[in-house]
């Protein structure tokens, strides 16, 4: 990895991280530089043009050079263009990238279940004695989310921590984080873009790893329907308002049956499922299968990422200004 990046998601260690192919060690020393097979390019450590950048002038003609992003292309950093022909491959939240980044799968949450998860009688409403709860940091008010929640929140109590609320956890604690998150029935897994396919650690980690029904605004529901278990989230586009979605929260509160039937995908795993073994495992099977003398280019980074026509992700519009939600406890 071409300098080291404290971000969580990076290798919180060096060395030999995917257990099925030892053969694969991830290192951050500059001594290996020249001889690595791959080297990763963490966005947030790339100046704004490939020109100011420190990357080495020269590589293997075996060498893949990676480029890794989490977030999506409206909070992208760098300028794409200056860095045509430079990347091999990449690691992003989508699909479609050479080696699957994404924030969580299918199969990695269906590897998981275990014991009670996989009795159908199961009632997930137990021990959860609070009604919806929302963890933000990101409190722009140029984010759909922060517009939807308002209107939201006039006729549902939610009880909002963070940066954006009330500060109950340290940003590094997840502990603490689950601990609250499991008092809840929902979670507002609200993503800070409508983009498409972006779907983060809101809904795989903090909703469903939790055994909170994710309520979930920002990719299309049909990316939903296509990359989550089924049945397992409540998207607001199926409702006219955000007053019918408070509505259609409230039932589920008192019907125990409706509210645990969205937890039935975990007695049903579909077959077939992409195989996913997380983001290094992903790019170490990647790297010890590759085919010799076959090698790809960027051309045009910018054009993949933000889409033929900058139609990844849904504009935002207005003044930036911070919001602070403040609800009672």
């Amino acid at each position: 990895m071409w300098k080291k990046h404290l971000n969580v998601y990076m290798p919180s260690k060096e060395g030999k991280l995917c257990p099925t192919l030892p053969q694969c060690t991830f290192t951050t020393s500059a001594e290996n530089i020249h001889t690595a097979d791959a080297v990763i390019f963490e966005n947030s450590q790339l100046p704004l043009t490939y020109l100011e950048s420190e990357m080495p002038q020269t590589r293997s003609q075996h060498q893949y050079w990676i480029w890794l992003i989490s977030e999506c292309p409206n909070y992208l950093t760098i300028n794409l263009n200056s860095y045509s022909a430079v990347f091999n491959w990449t690691i992003t939240y989508r699909p479609d990238s050479d080696v699957s980044g994404a924030w969580g799968s299918q199969h990695l949450v269906y590897k998981r279940l275990k014991g009670a998860d996989l009795d159908p009688n199961t009632d997930y409403s137990v021990g959860k004695t609070k009604l919806a709860v929302w963890f933000i940091s990101k409190c722009s008010s140029r984010a759909h989310r922060i517009l939807y929640a308002q209107e939201l929140l006039k006729h549902l109590h939610v009880d909002i921590f963070g940066k954006c609320g009330k500060i109950v956890c340290d940003k590094q604690d997840f502990q603490c984080t689950v601990r609250h998150i499991r008092q809840y029935k929902f979670y507002l897994a609200f993503e800070n873009m409508k983009c498409k396919q972006y779907i983060t650690e809101k809904f795989w980690r903090h909703a469903l790893g939790n055994n909170v029904v994710p309520v979930v605004l920002g990719a299309p529901k049909e990316d939903y329907e296509l990359l989550t278990p089924p049945n397992s989230f409540i998207h607001v586009d199926d409702f006219e308002s955000p007053k019918a979605l408070a509505d259609y929260l409230k039932l589920l509160n008192k019907d125990t049956e409706m509210y645990n039937s969205y937890f039935k995908w975990k007695t049903n795993p579909p077959k077939n499922i992409p195989v996913d073994d997380g983001v290094w495992c992903n790019l170490c099977r990647k790297l010890v299968g590759i085919c010799p003398n076959t090698r790809k280019m960027y051309t045009n980074l910018d054009k993949w990422y933000r889409g033929e026509n900058n139609d990844e992700c849904e504009p935002v519009n207005g003044t930036y200004q911070e919001v602070h939600f403040t609800t009672d406890d």
